[in-house]
């Protein structure tokens, strides 16, 4: 199957509900010969190419000889590189470049323009047709803005070799969507044994009342910060983000403690979190300074942080991810740096860590397996009495006076059923920096323009607090006085709450 068809799947399915798009994907999975490279290129699973919106545009204005302004121009006027490059390319007919072409140079190193990347990049770029061109540029910069990773890409996968979507991702725990529909192409199941560098889809903690909390539990700090997975093989250590990406570079400090300690094969699922000078825990904010620095050993230094274990997934190369918690607590022992935890009161275990500084605390069944990319009430966040959630923005408007340059008012929404509702309004809690930083990132994600707002693509996501939540007459729900608590780019749109888990706290 050719660069040109799917570039015509992209396009058809890019302004589609999810569940459209996964009806069309599905529809025309078989017309690709090499469906494992198809998911690779849906799932984003690519090798690093050190390349950003900066210096794409310098490899695309050489390859057309050009000016980076003029680039630049069309990527202003159409909001997005992508969409620029469309309009910028003489109409020609499409190429005869393959999947496999498409998806090699997708994983060209790109650090430096002049060189063997360059040139096999130009000598397939020119190939390409203005749509083409496109959808290798949405891709070739990381961000397709389709909705197909993540969630959608499994329930497309099942739909596909008519699985239910529950095996699916219990296969996901162990294996990559590519090796999924690599062993499915065999007509076999894959490998459900947890291996270095295999990384675990999370799993994700809810709100809930008291009456839904577990009985049998254990409780442990909430810590602001964000999780990352660990893997360790003798003296091999990969740490991974929450969306699977490798970020040793970030924390070299925790590999560099990690390879000191006496457990030689593991994988544990931790949080990484900031902390002051005394060793107390610092907003979540001051984490970004380790996630975006490109001066690592600067970062490092000005935002020293702390590592909680909580899970654990494989332990002395034995697996454990699908015991109950309370034996997955037994493998962690001799681990350094666990969680604070407790079986005693919860009541006094939580004011003791709201009083030294941390979130609030996690409410755990030890019954329950770890169950690896779901949201469940086996994890309940007990938090102070305001209502926290994680939405993401679906539309935008501009401000007023000094802000008339930059939005400063969103729309938020939760996640129904793979669609997104819309909860409300907000554009406070704020800095001036935040509205600046979310202009340059919705401006590429807008989608029309409806009176004053710009609806944008859900991809920007934000923890919110709110005072409380109100049924509207028409049946739908709104948040009441909302404020933005912390921007959330280590979170993607298929981990935001649900108009399930809003309901739950009318």
């Amino acid at each position: 199957m050719t660069l040109a068809r799917f570039a015509r799947l992209c396009e058809t399915i890019e302004e589609m509900t999810p569940t459209g798009a996964i009806a069309v994907l599905s529809k025309s999975w078989n017309e690709f010969e090499d469906k494992v490279i198809l998911t690779k290129i849906l799932n984003l699973d690519f090798e690093m190419n050190n390349l950003g919106n900066k210096k794409a545009t310098k490899w695309i204005a050489k390859s057309f000889g050009v000016f980076d302004a003029e680039i630049e121009e069309m990527t202003h006027i159409h909001c997005d590189l992508a969409d620029g490059v469309y309009f910028f390319d003489e109409a020609r007919e499409h190429s005869k470049l393959s999947l496999k072409q498409f998806y090699n140079v997708l994983e060209l190193n790109c650090s430096q323009i002049d060189g063997r990347s360059f040139s096999l990049f130009d000598e397939l770029f020119i190939e390409m047709s203005p749509l083409e061109k496109k959808w290798f540029v949405r891709y070739w910069v990381r961000t397709p803005r389709m909705g197909m990773q993540h969630g959608n890409l499994i329930k497309t996968i099942a739909k596909v070799y008519d699985k239910k979507v529950s095996v699916v991702k219990r296969h996901q725990q162990f294996n990559t969507p590519a090796e999924i529909v690599e062993a499915y192409e065999s007509g076999i199941d894959p490998e459900t044994n947890l291996t270095f560098g295999s990384f675990v889809t999370p799993m994700l903690a809810k709100a809930a009342p008291k009456s839904k909390w577990p009985v049998n539990y254990i409780l442990e700090y909430k810590y602001d910060g964000a999780r990352y997975q660990i893997h360790k093989k003798d003296d091999s250590v990969i740490i991974f983000n929450r969306k699977g990406k490798v970020v040793n570079p970030q924390f070299q400090d925790i590999v560099e403690m990690v390879l000191e300690w006496p457990n030689k094969h593991f994988i544990i699922d931790t949080e990484i979190y900031p902390v002051d000078d005394e060793g107390k825990p610092a907003p979540f904010r001051r984490l970004g300074t380790r996630i975006h620095s490109k001066d690592h050993q600067k970062a490092a230094t000005e935002c020293p942080v702390r590592l909680a274990v909580f899970d654990v997934f494989l332990s002395g190369g034995q697996t454990t991810i699908e015991q109950p918690l309370a034996l997955r607590l037994d493998a962690m022992q001799g681990f350094p740096n666990l969680a604070e935890s407790s079986t005693g009161s919860i009541k006094e275990f939580y004011s003791i860590a709201i009083a030294e500084g941390y979130e609030g605390i996690m409410i755990k069944n030890l019954n329950a397996p770890y169950r690896a990319g779901k949201r469940s009430l086996d994890w309940v966040k007990y938090k102070p009495p305001r209502i926290e959630l994680d939405v993401v923005i679906t539309g935008a408007r501009y401000g007023d006076g000094k802000r008339s340059n930059v939005f400063a008012s969103f729309d938020i929404a939760v996640m129904n059923n793979g669609n997104f509702d819309q909860i409300g309004s907000i554009g406070t809690g704020f800095s001036d920096a935040d509205f600046t930083f979310l202009t340059s990132k919705l401006r590429p994600l807008t989608t029309s323009l409806k009176k004053d707002t710009y609806e944008v693509l859900p991809r920007v996501v934000m923890t919110v607090f709110a005072d409380l939540i109100t049924e509207n007459r028409d049946g739908t729900y709104a948040l009441r006085f909302p404020r933005m608590k912390t921007l959330r780019d280590d979170k993607s749109a298929n981990e935001i709450d649900t108009m399930e888990t809003v309901m739950g706290l009318v």
